[in-house]
């Protein structure tokens, strides 16, 4: 069976006859394009692009944009739907052993051809195939894996593509390209695997990056753009620590002080199933329960070159609170309907070189001196503690795991991201009160203090001492 034959075979399976011979049609009386593709300010590529094959357009260029930021230029790279070759003929260029795969037969011809006369050739090994086809696995020698999920506006489908592409081009329908993407890396080996994906964050409901998130993967945005109706997200995706294994005690006096304990390199964390002493701001008691989820984390003080310690807790609460889908109360608490249900503690010490952080969570509602909090059963079901440490530990990794070869996280888009989050918190009618005066909180402070305005004074709230939140 010809190359040809077995692709037109699996648009019959697809398709039926009328995909057949509109895939033909198209074929047949169209004329491939030529395009010019720039890599940088001293490479264009030349890509011939064959009717029915999808074109590098600004997608393609955000993705190429995202990947310019690793910080090595040489490994295994694979990209999933190469289309005419434009990325994977980039990033061989650039230095990397590429493997491309896209199930149009089309796309993987012009891939071939557009490597031979960009002299490449033989640096790029071209195949059939992908998610979602039989018997299909990651390559082994993969360090980085690159994929354009399908995004594409029907009317620019209806009125350019074949019916193969169209099917190649569209979402997966039942659970998404993204999901079975992920359900593919989970039953496989991923250590020190990168994977970079552009998403539509807007328009496709299944193109959510948070479900990842939920199991256990850090990510981390390298660039993004607004086109027409849709956002862009070219995000990177990676198992903290690249899997490395957190150290666990049954029973713990505080896993704070335990923290201290752990290896002064890497990614390092320690949960407990039982903690009998923890401690939380300003050194209050953090009440622990049976189940409940505890847990600190160990990272290199170096992190205070470009974080302050009230920006950096602030942003690990919010990043933890988008996860787990609740809200931030400035500056460390987690809350569910009014009620905390969890805090953050940051410690530092320059004996070590360490920045520790600790975090508790609840896991079912209860009442302590009169005071009630919530759990995370309310909101999250019946998982336990050791899930929640995998969204908490991905959460945070998003954030400081130096693991992946990607750049460290923007603070100008960590702190956008803090003030959208305590904004929740603060907009649904509470009285916030300093200085036994009514102010209104403006903004957030590159050191993490609340901006807040009185009918006579401007405030940077430090501390909440005197500050109050009040319903």
């Amino acid at each position: 069976m010809t190359f040809m034959n077995k692709g037109l075979r699996k648009l019959g399976e697809i398709m039926g006859s009328d995909g057949i011979l509109r895939e033909v049609e198209l074929s047949s009386s169209s004329q491939s394009m030529i395009h010019d593709f720039k890599i940088n300010d001293q490479t264009t590529i030349s890509l011939t692009v064959p009717p029915t094959v999808y074109p590098p357009r600004r997608d393609t260029e955000l993705m190429l944009s995202g990947l310019e930021t690793l910080k090595v230029q040489s490994g295994g790279l694979v990209e999933i739907g190469c289309g005419s070759g434009a990325i994977s003929i980039a990033m061989a260029l650039a230095g990397w052993n590429v493997t491309a795969f896209d199930v149009n037969p089309l796309a993987v011809a012009a891939t071939r051809g557009n490597a031979e006369l960009a002299g490449i050739g033989g640096k790029i090994t071209v195949e059939e195939g992908g998610v979602g086809e039989e018997n299909w696995s990651i390559p082994s020698e993969a360090d980085i894996l690159v994929w354009n999920l399908p995004y594409l506006n029907p009317d620019f489908k209806k009125n350019t593509l074949g019916p193969m592409e169209e099917a190649a081009l569209s979402d997966e329908p039942e659970i998404g390209w993204l999901k079975t993407l992920l359900n593919l890396a989970e039953e496989e080996q991923n250590h020190g695997r990168v994977f970079i994906l552009l998403l539509n964050t807007d328009s496709n409901s299944k193109s959510s990056p948070k479900t990842w998130a939920m199991r256990g993967w850090a990510r981390r945005t390298l660039a993004s753009e607004r086109v027409g109706d849709d956002t862009l997200e070219v995000v990177a995706f990676w198992k903290p620590g690249f899997s490395s294994i957190p150290a666990y005690k049954e029973t713990s006096e505080s896993t704070m002080d335990d923290a201290r304990k752990l290896p002064l390199e890497g990614w390092q964390r320690i949960r407990a199933g039982e903690q009998i002493s923890g401690r939380g701001r300003r050194g209050a008691i953090w009440h622990s329960s049976e189940g409940d989820m505890t847990a600190s984390w160990s990272v290199s003080i170096e992190v205070l070159n470009r974080w302050t310690p009230g920006l950096l807790q602030v942003a690990i609460g919010a990043s933890i609170s988008e996860a787990l889908g609740v809200e931030l109360k400035w500056p460390n608490d987690l809350i569910f309907e009014g009620k905390k249900c969890g805090g953050i503690l940051l410690e530092s010490s320059t004996a070590d070189g360490r920045v520790r952080i600790g975090v508790g969570l609840n896991k079912y509602r209860r009442e302590y001196e009169g005071i009630f909090y919530s759990g995370w059963n309310e909101y999250m079901g019946e998982k336990d503690s050791e899930v929640i440490f995998q969204i908490i530990d991905a959460s945070i990794a998003s954030i400081l795991d130096p693991s992946p070869p990607i750049p460290t996280s923007d603070v100008d888009f960590w702190k956008s991201k803090c003030w959208d989050s305590l904004s929740r918190n603060l907009s649904r009618g509470t009285l916030t009160e300093f200085n036994k005066e009514y102010v209104k909180i403006v903004g957030l402070s590159d050191s993490g203090e609340l901006k807040s305005i009185s009918k006579s004074s401007i405030y940077e709230i430090h501390d909440v001492g005197e500050f109050v939140i009040s319903s």
